[in-house]
Parts: C-alpha cells; sequence; structure tokens
C-alpha cells in the first residue's frame, strides 16, 4: 500500500510540470531518473563517460560492437560470412530491385566499396542486373532465387543473435526502445547519406539550423 501511495504521489508531481503529461511520458520520466552512473561495470567506472549523452553513445556504440562480434559467429560457416555481403543482400530484400546506388546508400556504405561487393554477389549469382530502361547509365539489380535461399538460411542465423543480444529484455521493453530510437533512426538514416560528402561541423551546423 505504502508503494501504491508513493507512486501517486509521483504521479501528482509529474502532472504538476507535464499538465498535459501521458502516462507513457510518466513511465519514461521515471525511468530517465534512474542513475545510469550506477550501471557501469566496477572495473571501469572512474573513466566511464560522465554526461548522459556520453553514456547514451556509449551503450549504443558498444551494442553494436557486440552484435557484430555475434553476427561474424553466427554467419562463419554460410555462404555469406562475409557481413558486408549479408547486409547487402538483406537490404536488397527489403527495398526491391533497385539501381546499385540506392542499394550503396540503403546499405550506408561507400560508394567503391559497395560496388566491389555487389559485383562478388553477381559473381556468386546471389544477384542479378540487367540494364535499367529509364536510365541506359544503369543497371538494376534483384535477389536471385539462389540468394534468397541463402538469405533465408542466414536469417534463421540471425534470428539466434537477437536472442543471445536481448536477453533478459521483456517485449514491453523492447518496444519502448524502439519507440524512443526509431524516429531518431529514420532521421538520419536519411541525413548521413545526404551529408556523407560533408565535415561534421558543417553537419553540426545545418542541425541547429533545422532545429530553430
Amino acid at each position: 500500500m505504502e508503494e501504491t501511495v508513493k507512486l501517486v504521489n509521483r504521479w501528482a508531481e509529474f502532472r504538476k510540470v507535464y499538465a498535459n503529461g501521458t502516462l507513457e511520458e510518466f513511465y519514461r520520466f521515471e525511468l530517465a531518473k534512474r542513475d545510469t552512473g550506477a550501471l557501469a561495470s566496477e572495473h571501469i567506472k572512474g573513466n566511464d563517460p560522465q554526461s548522459t549523452d556520453n553514456r547514451f553513445m556509449k551503450v549504443i556504440a558498444r551494442l553494436h560492437l557486440s552484435y557484430n562480434v555475434y553476427l561474424r559467429i553466427a554467419l562463419k560457416d554460410t555462404p555469406l560470412a562475409a557481413i558486408e555481403k549479408f547486409s547487402f543482400l538483406a537490404a536488397l530484400n527489403v527495398i526491391g530491385e533497385s539501381n546499385k546506388t540506392q542499394v550503396i546508400n540503403y546499405a550506408m556504405m561507400e560508394m567503391s566499396t559497395g560496388s566491389d561487393i555487389l559485383n562478388r554477389l553477381i559473381k556468386d549469382q546471389f544477384i542479378t542486373q540487367r540494364n535499367d530502361p529509364g536510365d541506359k547509365r544503369s543497371k538494376l539489380i534483384k535477389i536471385t532465387e539462389k540468394g534468397f535461399e541463402v538469405l533465408q538460411q542466414c536469417f534463421e542465423r540471425t534470428a539466434m543473435v537477437r536472442s543471445v543480444l536481448l536477453e533478459g529484455l521483456t517485449e514491453d521493453e523492447e518496444k519502448i526502445c524502439v519507440q524512443i530510437l526509431y524516429p531518431i533512426q529514420e532521421k538520419h538514416t536519411k541525413l548521413a547519406v545526404e551529408n556523407k560528402n560533408k565535415t561534421i561541423e558543417e553537419i553540426l551546423q545545418l542541425q541547429k539550423l533545422s532545429t530553430n
């Protein structure tokens, strides 16, 4: 009963500040009050970046690194052992028949590296290409039946990676993370490709202008 009273009081305090706040926003507000510094591993607490944005990006970056380690292990004995090959085939599976530039941008890789990987996938007969009827200078590429079968085998392996990496998270916790991060991902997936030839100072300035 005492905990219920505390919760009601915290809700009342929240509504004083955020009169139109929703329950979902209240839940996030409560989670945000946790001391994230206390979550750092004991041996690195003294060197752990102290600002919230530092900690946030460190979590994202190290999760990405862990995912890549598990992904290499999972794909090691498949025809797509090179992560880049898997990434391109998975990208093409999502966006469908496209020109090479679209696929390379979707996979967020450099043009020369991307072209080399796509050529290797063509050689492996995992994708095929044809002349673009709307642009004679361009080629359209798509997954072959052989490529699709290989990709499905790899998806079974990557499902195991997700199970390992997300162990301990409930579906509701995963949904909260998606709700928070998805809009950021959508924004920067587009902006990162558009601005990849600019300096980081120019990108920062553009972002400041867009928010004013």
